[in-house]
């Protein structure tokens, strides 16, 4: 697996309704915009943003994890609008086991269109075709249908259930493990 490709290129892609490229922070208001709706955060380990101060400070970090080349994060611009509307990459790299994990946030107002799973689908394609991936995997809490179908649309199969694994908001909570290998291609 060739991470280092991944940062020097810093790959962008365009799908039929949006742009996907780097955070920055000139996104910071659009952030925040979905960041800052509690339906966006409530299945996930980050708290809902409670002021665009708490949109910049992440955005720094997908910054700072850019440069230490930890986390790689693509905003989903929507082509028609211009407007950010959410934010998805990969993270977990081993590269001696040639995988990493994915995960993605999207706008509520967005949720039901299949943005995610068209944003999503170049990555992955990316991370198996040009970053000789052999594993992929993304988790999602057991009772997050939306996400869980956005991972079966890329392709990615069931592997079970990961019983109390994550504590979200105080309660510990299953989660769905997905994978998509090369052998699926």
């Amino acid at each position: 697996m060739n991470v280092e490709k991944l940062f020097a290129e810093s790959p962008e892609f365009e799908t039929e309704r949006l742009l996907l490229r780097r955070l920055t922070l000139d996104d910071t208001e659009d952030y925040y915009a979905f960041a800052s709706d509690p339906r966006v955060s409530e299945q996930s380990l980050w708290n809902c943003h409670e002021t665009v101060d708490d949109s910049v400070q992440y955005i720094q970090r997908a910054l700072n994890n850019y440069e230490n080349k930890l986390v790689y994060l693509w905003g989903f611009v929507r082509k028609d609008t211009g407007r950010l509307i959410g934010r998805g990459g990969i993270f977990h790299f081993n590269e001696l086991m040639q995988s990493a994990s994915l995960g993605y946030a999207i706008a509520s107002k967005e949720w039901n269109k299949g943005l995610a799973a068209e944003a999503m689908q170049p990555i992955v394609h990316y991370c198996f075709q040009e970053l000789d991936c052999n594993r992929l995997e993304g988790r999602c809490n057991a009772g997050n249908i939306g996400s869980a179908r956005v991972m079966e649309k890329l392709g990615m199969s069931y592997e079970g259930l990961l019983r109390k694994q994550l504590k979200i908001k105080g309660v510990f909570t299953d989660q769905k493990l997905y994978s998509r290998i090369r052998d699926d291609l």
